[in-house]
């Protein structure tokens, strides 16, 4: 990455925070993620259904079928992938916080990659990758192991499954199945407010531009399978709505 310390990517998260970890030097790399896979998965308890620990699990599989492919540090993905999310606890915690769990989550993740005794090296890359995983904001992805995890986070939100993932915000958020095009045209695109949305919506503003989002090329592949997937589903659901099978 470009120059940035953990320190200062801590700093513009807004500071640290506190999470009792057991770790230290001499700790190997699978006892590592074996406790830092137990913090997000208690992190994430009680979280919605979209963003539940089960999101953690498959981005991590995808960062790490990416990571193989492309030849990126593993530890580094995988790490950066079970706690990319964190931030969301604490967000969730205040209904009127500002989106910014990414920066949430590096602020949680400093402490922990700290008590787990990772190298300062490895750390700063871990912290970069989670700052930079978002699609609407953060700053770009400057490293290959960064890379991995955003098209790893994207990948979630495509196909069969990203369908499913949408359903379950809109049901969070008391949205219906089906709305068209004539109720969200007009519709600010940066307008990502609950009373708007839909997956009709959300797939012609964003979810159908993110194959061409990826940095991999292995990232690329996957997107486009799934992009095809999805755009299948969602047709389906507009012809069952109208009637028409």
């Amino acid at each position: 990455m470009t120059g940035a310390t953990s320190e200062s990517i801590q700093r513009r998260a807004g500071g640290r925070c506190t999470c009792s970890v057991s770790g230290g030097e001499g700790t190997d790399e699978n006892t590592m993620l074996a406790r830092a896979r137990d913090i997000s998965r208690s992190t994430h308890a009680g979280l919605a259904p979209s963003h539940d620990f089960s999101h953690a699990e498959r981005v991590y599989r995808l960062a790490e079928r990416i990571a193989m492919a492309e030849g990126a540090d593993l530890f580094i993905v995988r790490m950066a992938a079970l706690l990319h999310d964190i931030g969301r606890a604490e967000e969730s915690k205040n209904k009127d916080c500002e989106d910014i769990h990414e920066e949430l989550s590096v602020r949680m993740a400093g402490p922990i990659l700290d008590g787990l005794g990772i190298q300062p090296g490895k750390k700063d890359a871990i912290l970069h990758a989670i700052a930079s995983h978002r699609h609407r904001r953060g700053g770009e992805p400057c490293t290959l192991e960064a890379k991995c995890l955003f098209d790893a986070d994207k990948l979630d939100s495509l196909g069969a499954v990203g369908v499913a993932r949408s359903y379950l915000w809109l049901g969070e958020h008391g949205r219906s199945v089906y709305y068209p095009p004539e109720q969200y045209a007009g519709i600010d695109p940066k307008n990502n407010s609950a009373e708007v949305d839909s997956t009709q919506r959300e797939w012609h503003i964003k979810l159908k531009h993110l194959k061409d989002k990826m940095y991999t090329e292995t990232g690329r592949r996957i997107a486009l399978e799934r992009h095809d997937r999805m755009a299948r589903i969602i047709d389906e659901i507009e012809k069952e709505v109208m009637g028409q099978y």
